[in-house]
């Protein structure tokens, strides 16, 4: 019960920052909401920007973890494809992009915000990346000495951030499932060139 709870709170708190901003957003209107008191929500989370972060997180967590636990069997290229094509679609989701004013909102308060990162909303999709590199290297054996932590942000840049760019600010982009594919196909295909471990897997 204490952690369906939690996650009720989570996604109350979730929809009133998103709602009403960082700024605009209170202990007892979250507390209200949710049905519970102002001291249950300050005994499990301490502050008011503790529980933002810990809502945001619990946002991003929701669209990425069946990302993860859902990659396909096939070729290392094949693997980052569908994550990349699939952390995009749902970067592009309306409850996503409400999501971008509050990891703003934490970038600018780091310091209030503890452990908390400007770049929170990607590391989680750059970490689905880099496992994907990780175990390709284990398998096939290919140089240590690769950046891997570099490469999967270099990637997830390339295949989710420039894109969602191109889509929702300058307009570049279709947001359609043929525009899309279009796109990460043919930056893959270019990425490959420099990168023999993808290349092998590239038909073209």
């Amino acid at each position: 019960m204490a952690a369906l709870l939690g996650v009720h709170i989570l996604d109350v708190a979730l929809e009133q920052f998103i709602a009403h901003g960082v700024e605009g957003a209170s202990m007892e209107g979250i507390a209200i909401a949710a049905s519970v008191s102002k001291r249950t929500l300050y005994s499990r989370f301490g502050s008011k920007t503790a529980l933002l972060v810990a809502a945001v997180e619990h946002g991003i967590a929701h669209h990425l973890r069946p990302i993860a636990s859902t990659i396909p069997a096939g070729s290392t290229r094949d693997k980052l494809l569908h994550v990349g094509r699939k952390i995009l679609d749902a970067s592009l989701k309306r409850e996503v992009i409400g999501l971008d004013s509050l990891i703003n909102w934490i970038a600018d308060h780091e310091s209030e915000a503890g452990q908390a990162k400007p770049a929170m909303g990607a590391k989680a999709g750059i970490a689905i990346i880099q496992s994907i590199l990780e175990q390709a290297h284990r398998n096939d054996g290919s140089d240590s000495s690769v950046d891997l932590s570099f490469l999967a942000a270099f990637l997830f840049d390339a295949f989710v951030t420039s894109p969602r760019q191109r889509i929702l600010l300058r307009h570049e982009l279709e947001n359609t499932s043929r525009a899309k594919s279009d796109y990460l196909e043919r930056t893959m295909n270019l990425i490959a060139r420099g990168m023999p471990f993808l290349d092998e897997d590239c038909s073209g």
